[in-house]
């Protein structure tokens, strides 16, 4: 399982946006292992991002995590920044290394 969000963030916020969503990421990485967190931005729109994580061990554990009080804290500290965002959770179904 892998989760993803597609962030568009307001004009002159993108520094901030960046700095508070690699506050959350550095506080979850200590207590979820294993997950990889990326963070990649638009060449094109440089106000439009989009993040990935995983791999998940189940979808009970993205739940849990976005069920958290941390989670819930750190999407708040960053409301203020976005425009627009979209989460979504992902089944892997094929890949090729």
């Amino acid at each position: 399982m892998y989760t993803s969000a597609v962030w568009n963030v307001k004009e002159d916020h993108e520094d901030e946006f960046r700095r508070r969503l690699q506050e959350s990421v550095d506080a979850a990485s200590l207590e979820l292992p294993g997950i990889v967190f990326r963070l990649l931005r638009d060449v094109e729109n440089p106000r439009r991002f989009v993040s990935n994580a995983g791999p998940w061990r189940s979808l009970e554990q993205i739940t849990a995590m976005r069920d958290s009080s941390e989670f819930q804290a750190s999407m708040a500290s960053m409301a203020e920044h976005l425009d627009s965002y979209e989460i979504s959770t992902w089944e892997l179904v094929a890949e090729v290394s």
